[in-house]
Parts: structure tokens; sequence; C-alpha cells
């Protein structure tokens, strides 16, 4: 698996979740800016992670259990993006931590590539 890969040499697991690498947690961020930025009819954006490109999908991934708390700017960035008809029932909630935040931009992902968007 290509998340096993990328955290080869680092204590932190994501099925244990806990403390993340700063660098992961920065690398989140920069999967937000490439959601926001999505064309429409263009391939899921990727960003880099240690020398790797990997989809926004697998970078949340990456950070699915992490407790670590999300930058306020960061975060209401990212609860602005969710659509206001799925306001206070995303999956997530309030994203307070990058555990929650992950779940809600993987939700967000799998809703424009969901039959259903891509038909519209």
């Amino acid at each position: 698996m290509r998340t096993q890969s990328v955290l080869k040499h680092s204590s932190y697991t994501p099925a244990r979740g806990g403390h993340a690498p700063g660098d992961i947690r920065d690398a989140f961020l920069e999967a937000i800016e490439a959601f926001e930025a999505w064309e429409d009819d263009e391939p899921e954006p990727t960003v880099e992670v240690r020398e790797r490109q990997m989809t926004i999908r697998e970078v949340c991934g990456l950070l699915w259990n992490c407790s670590d708390t999300m930058p306020g700017l960061e975060r209401r960035q990212l609860e602005a993006l969710v659509p206001y008809s799925y306001r206070g029932r995303d999956p997530a909630g309030s994203c307070g931590s990058y555990a929650r935040a992950a779940r809600t931009l993987r939700w967000m992902v799998n809703r424009v590539n969901s039959p259903e968007a891509q038909a519209a």
C-alpha cells in the first residue's frame, strides 16, 4: 500500500492515529487547497508527500485517526467548502481535528466522484 511506504521510517501509524508528523499534516493542508482549486472534468488532484504524488483521498487516509488539532484558519476554510445543504449534517461535524477534517474532505471528494455528480 502506498501510504505505508510513505511512512516507512515513521513511528506514526494511521491505523492507530495520535500525533502525525508535521510534513504529513502540511500535505493535508495542501490537499484542501488542491480540492478547492479542482476543476470539473479533471482527475482527482494530487499533492506531494515525501517526494511521492498522492491523491487527496490517499492523504486523507494518512490522517484518518490523527488526533492533532487543525489550525483555525484552515479548519474554517474546509468547513466553508462543505455544501450549504449539508452543513451540520456532514459526516465529520466540525473539523476540529485532522481526523475529522480528513473524513470531511474524503466525503467531499467522493461526492465529486459520485455518478450523480458526474451526470450533472
